[in-house]
C-alpha cells in the first residue's frame, strides 16, 4: 500500500504548456484536455518508486521466453516499443509513472486467462488497465509490472430490446455504449465526465457513480453479472442476465469496486433503464449568495445585473447565461 499524503497539484497542471490554449483562448492543462503527455515544456513525471518509499516485491522479470510465449497467446498484441509505452505508464494527472516494458492487448477472456496463467507460473506481476482515466494512480504500474490493457476487448455481445440488459466486453468505451443503447431507446445507468475514454470494465472495477447515481443507484444494483479471470487464470463465470438470482453466493459483488485486486473483469452484464421521454433543465440564480457563516466576506463578484432583474424575459436570460458560461 502506498502511504497517503495530500496531493499538491503543480502549477503547470492547471496552467498548461506554453502556447496551449483552449476554445476560449485561455491556456489549459491536463485537467482540461487529454493527450498532453508529449506537449512541449511539460515537465517529466517522476517515477512512482522515487516519489514514494515503496519496495518491489520479489517478482520475476520478463524474459525473451516470456515475450515469445505472450506473442503466441496474443499474436500482434504485444507492445514493447518504449515510445508506445510512455502513455500507459503515466496516470491521467501526470503525477505517477511506472516503468513497465511490456503491454499486452488481448481480445478475449481466453487470451486473458492464458496470460494470467503464464504470469502465475512465472511469478510475473500484472497491472490491469482500461481507459487509464483514474485520478488516483490505480491503473498504472508502480514498478515494471506487465500492463494488461482491455482496449481491444470492445465488442457488444448482446442486447435485449425489451428488458434493456446489455452484455459487452470490459473494454467497451462508456460513450460508445451510451450511443448504442440510446439508439434503442435506453440509456446507460451511469454517466461520467470521462465517458469518452473510460471503459465499462474500469467503471465496474472502481464502482464508479457519476451523474446518474442518485437516479439509478450504484453499480452494485445495476450490474447483473460478470465474467472475471482470477490471478491463476481461472475463469469465473458469473455472467447471469437475471434481475433476480437467489442461487448461491452473489460473487460478482466482490469484484465491483475491487480495482483489479481480486481478478480482471472481462465481460459485463448490466441493466439499462429506458430512455426518459423528456428532460427538464433548471437554471437557478440567487440575487446575493448567502454567507457561509458569521463574518464571512462577501463574494468578490456578484451575478450579472441582468440575472438579478425581476421579470426578466426568457430570451434575455438565455443570452445572459450563454455570455457568462
Amino acid at each position: 500500500m502506498l502511504p497517503r499524503r495530500p496531493l499538491a497539484w503543480p502549477a503547470w497542471l492547471l496552467r498548461g504548456a506554453p502556447g496551449a490554449a483552449g476554445s476560449w483562448g485561455r491556456p489549459v492543462g491536463p485537467l482540461a484536455r487529454r493527450g498532453c503527455c508529449s506537449a512541449p515544456g511539460t515537465p517529466e513525471v517522476p517515477l512512482t518508486r522515487e516519489r514514494y518509499p515503496v519496495q518491489r516485491l520479489p517478482f520475476s522479470t520478463v524474459s525473451k521466453q516470456d515475450l515469445a510465449a505472450f506473442e503466441r497467446i496474443v499474436p500482434g498484441g504485444v507492445v514493447t516499443d518504449p515510445e508506445a509505452l510512455q502513455a500507459p505508464n503515466v496516470d491521467w494527472l501526470r503525477t505517477l509513472r511506472g516503468c513497465s516494458k511490456v503491454l499486452l492487448r488481448p481480445r478475449t477472456s481466453e487470451e486473458v486467462s492464458h496470460i494470467l496463467r503464464h504470469c502465475h507460473e512465472r511469478n510475473l506481476a500484472v497491472n490491469p488497465q482500461g481507459g487509464n482515466t483514474g485520478m488516483v494512480g490505480g491503473s498504472v504500474p508502480v514498478f515494471d509490472e506487465i500492463i494488461l490493457s482491455t482496449a481491444r476487448m470492445n465488442r457488444v455481445l448482446s442486447f435485449h430490446s425489451v428488458s434493456g440488459i446489455l452484455v459487452c466486453q470490459a473494454g467497451c468505451v462508456l460513450e460508445e455504449l451510451s450511443r448504442y443503447v440510446e439508439e434503442r431507446d435506453f440509456i446507460m445507468p451511469l454517466d461520467l465526465g470521462a465517458k469518452g475514454s473510460c471503459h465499462i470494465g474500469g467503471n465496474v472495477a472502481t464502482n464508479a457513480g457519476g451523474l446518474r447515481f442518485l437516479r439509478y443507484g450504484s453499480l452494485h444494483g445495476t450490474v447483473l453479472g460478470l465474467e472475471v479471470v482470477l490471478a491463476d487464470g481461472t475463469v469465473l463465470d458469473c455472467l447471469t442476465s437475471l434481475r433476480k438470482d437467489n442461487t448461491g453466493y452473489d460473487l460478482k459483488q466482490l469484484f465491483i469496486g475491487s480495482e483489479g485486486t481480486l481478478g480482471i473483469i472481462t465481460t459485463v452484464s448490466i441493466l439499462c433503464p429506458p430512455k426518459p421521454r423528456a428532460v427538464n433543465v433548471a437554471f437557478l440564480v440567487t440575487c446575493v449568495p448567502p454567507a457561509c457563516g458569521p463574518g464571512s466576506p462577501r463574494p468578490a463578484r456578484l451575478p450579472h445585473p441582468a440575472l438579478r432583474t425581476p421579470g426578466l424575459r426568457q430570451e434575455s436570460l438565455a443570452s445572459s447565461c450563454h455570455a457568462h458560461v
